[in-house]
């Protein structure tokens, strides 16, 4: 069976730690997407409509604002996890059921990977703070990312540098918000990768059907 996984790189380093993975083709999405969620779902799609000569295409994705909502495949089968972001996927096992995981309010949450784009935090607080000073600084903070109250760092297998947690640990400072870590799961991770895709976390969509912002709640039934 030919399988084509089209990967969030926030998980790039976990999957690299599973390799090899026989029948699988990776392909990893810039974390440079992530803000911006039309785009997003534009190169998904771009990269979707070029895998149509595997049986299978796996999104390690979740909804992500909205961005898997529109998908479609047109000669290959379709499977993205039951999930509404990444973080989701760091915090399940390979048995839990992924949707039911809900984000603490206030909590700012990083890994490894995510620390690729989040680490632009200290760089545009260090710009304006050199051109314009501390009290300017802050109040870009402020208006960017008022409400967190914790930056809650999810340690996984893919052992991050110190460099990166010392990073994690500055923007909490920044925040003026605690800081914690917790232990992330890899199992689901493989689980996306290798099945089995099962109805409770797993959207699986057959050739020509439309993916929709409704099959990723908790209390959808089979797609």
């Amino acid at each position: 069976m030919n399988v084509k996984v089209i990967a969030c790189e926030v998980m790039q380093a976990e999957i690299e730690k599973l390799m090899p993975i026989p029948e699988r083709d990776f392909e990893f999405v810039s974390m440079d997407f992530h803000l911006y969620p039309q785009k997003l779902k534009v190169e998904l799609q771009r990269l979707i409509d070029a895998s149509q000569n595997y049986q299978k295409i796996i999104l390690a994705f979740g909804l992500c604002g909205g961005a898997a909502n529109g998908l479609i495949s047109k000669a290959s089968e379709l499977i993205i996890p039951r999930v509404h972001d990444c973080i989701s996927i760091f915090m399940c096992s390979d048995t839990c059921r992924a949707c039911d995981f809900q984000s603490e309010i206030g909590t700012f949450y990083l890994s490894n990977g995510w620390m690729i784009t989040e680490k632009s935090i200290l760089a545009d607080y260090r710009r304006i703070y050199d051109r314009l000073g501390e009290k300017k600084a802050k109040r870009m903070l402020e208006k960017m990312y008022d409400g967190y109250k914790k930056v809650l760092f999810i340690e996984t297998s893919a052992e991050p540098k110190e460099e990166v947690i010392e990073q994690s640990r500055e923007i909490a400072k920044l925040f003026e918000a605690e800081y914690q870590t917790v232990k992330g799961e890899i199992g689901f991770i493989e689980k996306i990768i290798t099945g089995p895709w099962d109805e409770a976390n797993f959207i699986t969509l057959l050739p020509r059907q439309e993916m929709r912002e409704a099959y990723f709640s908790k209390n959808a039934g089979r797609t």
